[in-house]
């Protein structure tokens, strides 16, 4: 018993030993895990910051490494003056390469540093733990460009994942036309059409209000919206609060819908009829947009070009 002791006496000095408590101006008391290097951040630099928070009961709340880039906080003085925020007061005194630990009551959380009530069936008493660690300390100059550089990367990233999305659509339209045995027209942009009723007249151009009767399917040909009355019935997707049920009239150009409308109407003119075979990546993309329109939906619409106005 007295070996036991001994060894669970041991363990507890080394880990105290492994871990160092400070406390900020106002009190907040944290553990420091790692020490950095060098002196604290300078008033006017800025502190990359990584943190993970989590509360009683060993949920994670937000992990901000699954961010693109990292938190930037700048040293501020004013801010360091006037702020109640005992998370903020804890960065402010770290350097990099820190790794700390802070323990805070939701209570005190929730009215300090979110500024809002302790959410329903959350505990005020327990306690929330942050993990903050700080990858670097830059000057403004720098974080400015870093963050350039972030944008620049995260721009390249959605770049080539709309160009290998758009890839998948056009081989999946191109395969339903050819079993379908439908002849389409393609521009270069990726969408695919039929002219099914040529019209009279020059087409639509950017800055004319046009007025357009449709009906939108996926490629599965469930139907999920018509401004035709009778066609919504006939598909059931009539919607009372939506009457009266009338074509829908936009100014063209203005991108008051999705980009494979717009190019679809640039190749109408008043009284055609065209049946277009849109990419996801030319409608609403990675965004869900209803039960029917999910993420990456290829949409089809038979439309009617029933008049242009010029201005």
């Amino acid at each position: 018993m007295k070996k036991s002791f001994l060894i669970s006496a041991c363990v507890a000095v080394l880990l105290l030993s492994c871990s160092k408590t400070k406390e900020t101006p106002s009190g907040q008391k944290f553990s420091v895990l790692k020490s950095g290097i060098g002196e604290p951040a300078k008033f006017g630099d800025v502190l990359l910051v990584n943190f993970l928070f989590k509360d009683g009961k060993d949920s994670v709340w937000t992990d901000s490494r699954k961010n693109p880039f990292p938190t930037m906080i700048m040293k501020d003085s004013a801010q360091l003056q006037m702020t109640k925020d005992p998370i903020i007061e804890v960065i402010h005194m770290l350097r990099k390469g820190d790794s700390v630990s802070v323990a805070i009551a939701a209570k005190e959380l929730f009215a300090k540093t979110f500024g809002s009530p302790v959410p329903e069936g959350v505990d005020s008493t327990s306690n929330f733990t942050f993990l903050i660690g700080i990858s670097d300390v830059v000057s403004q100059d720098r974080a400015r460009e870093l963050q350039n550089e972030y944008i620049a990367k995260q721009n390249e990233e959605a770049r080539k994942t709309e160009q290998e999305q758009l890839a998948r659509d056009t081989v999946a339209i191109d395969l339903f036309l050819k079993d379908k045995g439908i002849a389409a027209q393609k521009t270069a942009s990726g969408i695919r059409y039929v002219i099914t009723k040529p019209g009279k007249g020059d087409t639509a151009q950017p800055g004319q209000q046009v007025k357009v009767n449709y009906t939108g399917y996926l490629l599965d040909g469930t139907c999920f919206d018509s401004s035709i009355e009778s066609v919504a019935k006939a598909k059931n997707v009539f919607n009372e609060q939506r009457k009266p049920y009338e074509p829908l009239q936009l100014t063209l150009g203005m991108r008051q819908v999705i980009p494979g409308w717009e190019e679809a109407l640039s190749l109408m003119n008043k009284g055609s009829k065209m049946t277009v075979y849109i990419p996801s990546t030319l409608a609403y993309g990675n965004r869900r947009r209803s039960e029917v329109i999910v993420e990456n939906s290829i949409l089809m619409f038979d439309m009617e070009l029933l008049d242009i106005v010029k201005q």
